[in-house]
């Protein structure tokens, strides 16, 4: 079966979604902190202020706040 529209959309925008959340690991580490979920998503909401979130920033906060089902 072929990838819906979501899926590509996604697959695209999976660089950018990984730079962002390697930018706020990195951050992470740099500063000794350890490494979670709620770390990386506060860490991506300081780096990023509101008026800066892009599509990228958006998805790697949907990403990261997926609960595991």
């Amino acid at each position: 079966m072929g990838m819906s529209n979501e899926e590509e959309f996604f697959a695209k925008m999976h660089p950018q979604i990984a730079q962002v959340i390697g930018t706020a690991v990195m951050q992470l580490l740099v500063e000794k902190q350890n490494i979670s979920k709620e770390g990386i998503i506060e860490t991506i909401q300081v780096l990023w202020q509101e008026d800066q979130v892009d599509l990228a920033v958006e998805l790697a906060l949907d990403v990261l706040a997926l609960r595991k089902e």
